[in-house]
């Protein structure tokens, strides 16, 4: 592996006693999931599945009839989270679903059953691990700041900025004022970004705007974020918008600067998300992510891996 790519692990016990913990959290809810083996067992099932909608989805296109609104009994047929998620995917209301899932389930019916399998699947695991390895190497970029009374923090699509306002709200307890400027194109996103930082009284810390990414990143002035997170976006861009766009970032970053983006990586439930969950992704290899921070200007990264590595983090610095 190269060196400039890592797998994340657990936090050691004096990281761990360093992190607080907010809304009573338990402390489980720092370690990362692996759970593999139940999920390439039902691989042959959900290739099935897959085909399945594919021809069903080919024949209706054929038909010139709108998409079906169930695509298969097993996912969003019987499971009510199931259909939420394919209802809302590519959307902020579906990560949340997903980050906040409630463990376990009450497994009394079939559809509970389904909703609990595929939350615990392998892209669902990977994408609560991302969550978890934003919030470390948020922290990690916080730390390093000289002045914690001056942190100002840029963080674009950023749906309901779960991971960003919780962060905010532990260096506040800590002493440390975050200035946050949280942009998304949704405004329903940034709603619900306002509501939970009133819920975890940093409200006053936190600014909205509502924008399309496809303008230009450094319309923000003075500001100049010393930190900018970017969770998804990059995985909807082909690679010259990408190298576009994160070149704008290095500019608007503050001197010495950090961006923490992400990208997911081709992985087996890959098919099974774009056709089963509508969810269609553009996947990339870490060697794939560093080139564009590369071509972007950012000479000085790393790529970290969460432990399934699905998701790997490109944390950037500007020179």
């Amino acid at each position: 592996m190269d060196k400039n790519i890592s797998v994340a692990s657990n936090p050691a016990g004096s990281e761990r006693e360093n992190i607080t913990i907010l809304n009573d959290q338990p402390i489980k809810f720092l370690s990362y999931e692996k759970c593999r083996w139940p999920y390439f067992l039902s691989l042959p099932l959900m290739w099935i599945l897959t085909t399945y909608v594919m021809i069903k989805k080919k024949i209706y296109k054929l038909l010139n009839v709108p998409g079906p609104r169930t695509n298969t009994l097993f996912f969003d047929g019987l499971g009510k989270e199931c259909r939420k998620v394919k209802d809302y995917a590519a959307s902020w209301r579906a990560m949340e679903i997903i980050y906040n899932h409630n463990f376990p389930q009450k497994l009394t019916s079939l559809g509970g059953i389904l909703d609990e399998f595929y939350w615990h699947g392998l892209n669902c695991q990977a994408l609560r691990n991302r969550y978890k390895l934003v919030k470390h190497e948020l922290r990690r970029a916080i730390s390093k700041l000289d002045d914690k009374k001056d942190i100002r923090l840029l963080s674009l699509a950023c749906g309901s900025a779960q991971a960003v306002i919780e962060i905010i709200a532990e260096f506040k307890s800590k002493g440390a004022t975050i200035k946050a400027i949280l942009v998304d194109v949704d405004q329903s996103a940034l709603n619900a970004a306002k509501e939970l930082a009133g819920q975890h009284g940093v409200i006053d810390q936190v600014e909205t705007r509502q924008a399309n990414l496809s303008g230009e990143v450094n319309v923000f002035g003075d500001f100049r974020p010393q930190i900018i997170e970017m969770l998804g976006f990059l995985d909807y861009v082909n690679k010259e918008e990408a190298i576009r766009f994160v070149s704008n970032i290095q500019k608007s970053l503050d001197e010495n600067g950090v961006l923490i983006t992400c990208n997911i990586s081709p992985n087996p439930e890959q098919h099974f998300i774009k056709w089963v969950i509508n969810w269609p992704m553009v996947y990339r290899r870490p060697d794939d992510l560093a080139d564009i921070a590369l071509k972007s200007g950012f000479k000085n990264h790393r790529i970290v891996f969460e432990p399934l590595k699905i998701h790997s983090l490109l944390i950037a610095q500007k020179d």
